[in-house]
C-alpha cells in the first residue's frame, strides 16, 4: 500500500514540475495544401500583458507543430524549416527539423516584452524540392514553463 503511495505523490510531483502554460496558440493553413519555396508563413505575436510580465520570470519555449492528419500523405520524414524571429528591428535565425513523432520545443532567441509587441515570426520550408504537397497547415505554441 505504501508503494502506491508513494508512486501518486512521485506523479503528482513529476506533473507539477512539467507543468507549461501555453500564452501564444496559431496555425496557419497552406494554399491547396501546397507549400512553395517563395512562400513563407507569417505569425504575428501579440500576447496578453499579463502573460508577456509573467514570461520575464520563466523559461519561454517555441514549439512548432503539424497537424496530425497531415503528416499521413505528406511524402517524407521530416520537414526542414527556417525560422525568422524579428524583434527590435534585429532578426533571430534558426533552423528546425520537424519531426513526424514529434518535436522537442526550443528556446525563444529573444525576451517577450509587451511594450515590444507585435513580434512576427516567419518560418520558410529548407527542403529540396520546390513545392511540398498534402501539408495543411502548420501551428507555433509559445509556452512558459
Amino acid at each position: 500500500m505504501k508503494k502506491w503511495i508513494y508512486f501518486i505523490v512521485l506523479s503528482c510531483l513529476c506533473c507539477a514540475c512539467h507543468h507549461r502554460e501555453s500564452i501564444y496558440h496559431q496555425y496557419r493553413h497552406l494554399p491547396q495544401q501546397t507549400w512553395h519555396r517563395q512562400d513563407s508563413l507569417s505569425f504575428d505575436i501579440r500576447i496578453e500583458p499579463h502573460l508577456a510580465a509573467k514570461s520575464q520570470h520563466q523559461a519561454v519555449y517555441y514549439r512548432w507543430q503539424m497537424e496530425e492528419d497531415g503528416w499521413r500523405h505528406y511524402p517524407y520524414q521530416n520537414l526542414m524549416v527556417a525560422v525568422e524571429s524579428h524583434c527590435d528591428s534585429v532578426i533571430y535565425r534558426d533552423t528546425i527539423d520537424l519531426m513526424q513523432k514529434g518535436n522537442l520545443p526550443a528556446p525563444c532567441p529573444f525576451r517577450l516584452s509587451a511594450d515590444k509587441f507585435p513580434y512576427k515570426v516567419v518560418v520558410y520550408h529548407l527542403m529540396q524540392d520546390e513545392s511540398l504537397i498534402n501539408l495543411h497547415r502548420l501551428g507555433l505554441e509559445i509556452t512558459i514553463q
